[in-house]
């Protein structure tokens, strides 16, 4: 079997992920966009980023990410102190200021890394 590129271990756990992040917050299908409140289809909904998935340190962590619709997600850019204050609410201050503080922190990624947190979340999934 061909070894797959660092880029393609990226692409396979964001489709995992934003798959786990949707269902998690699923119910029986369908979501509620975490900025707006619209209920939308899973599969309609986007895995949404409080801090922006450029960071990779919280790329897939689960205190960043919420499903939101396309509406916000894209068109909306996040809505960003939406998604804040529903996160102050859910989690407290507390935990979104080290959230945000660990954006800074650099995350070494390789191969063993990536594998590990598809399998890992690809368990989770086969639990919902």
């Amino acid at each position: 079997m061909k070894k797959k590129t660092s880029a393609q271990l990226k692409k396979r756990l964001d489709q995992v992920y934003s798959l786990f992040i949707r269902l998690k917050w699923a119910v029986r299908g369908f979501i509620t966009c975490y900025t707006c409140g619209r209920t939308i289809h899973y599969k309609s909904a986007h895995c949404g980023h409080f801090i922006p998935r450029n960071i990779l340190i919280t790329r897939w962590d689960e205190r960043n990410t919420r499903p939101q619709c396309v509406g916000c997600n894209i068109f909306g850019n996040g809505k960003i102190l939406d998604f804040e204050d529903h996160l102050v609410k859910e989690i407290g201050r507390k935990e979104v200021d080290k959230l945000k503080a660990s954006r800074f922190q650099i995350l070494k990624i390789d191969e063993s890394w990536y594998l590990e947190r598809i399998s890992h979340y690809e368990k989770e999934l086969s639990m919902l």
